[in-house]
Parts: C-alpha cells; structure tokens; sequence
C-alpha cells in the first residue's frame, strides 16, 4: 500500500491496520531511494577523471606550424581526453 500523508486524520482513533500500513508505504519509499553505492557509482561514470597531474602542452609554433608542430598538438589533445575519460 503506497503512503498516504493524510493518515492517520487529526483526532482518529489508532487503528493498527492503517498504522501498520502507513509504515509499509514509507518502508517502501525508503527502500526505493538509492543508497551510496548507486549515486557513487552514478557520479563516478557521469564525470570526467581528475586531472590535476596532467601536465600542460608546452611546445611553440611556427609561422606556419609545422606538420611535427600539429602532431605534437594533436597528441596531447588525445592524452588529455584519454585523462579525462572513466
């Protein structure tokens, strides 16, 4: 039986049934929520990896770059998504 916030009514008498009831509906509720394990688990495979050790690119272009200059770009751009890929 779902929970119904409107049970027991202001001045009723108990009833153990409709109590008993009340307690399965919020028991279900509770169990329904996601534990710490499901919103890790969640948050782990949402997000990018920490990147704190990736060490910025520090090469220099010519004027034009060269194909090596580009390949070298080109490189560190596919190590930083490969870092921040789970």
């Amino acid at each position: 039986m779902p929970y119904d916030p409107t049970l027991p009514a202001n001045n009723s008498p108990i009833v153990s049934a409709e109590l008993r009831n009340q307690f399965a509906g919020l028991k279900e509720l509770i169990d329904g929520m996601p534990n710490f394990t499901t919103i890790d688990d969640a948050i782990n495979s949402g997000t990018a990896n920490n990147i704190a050790t990736f060490e910025p690119f520090g090469g220099t272009f010519s004027n034009p770059p060269t194909q090596a200059q580009v390949q070298e770009l080109a490189d560190k751009l596919n190590e930083l998504i490969t870092a921040l890929q789970r």
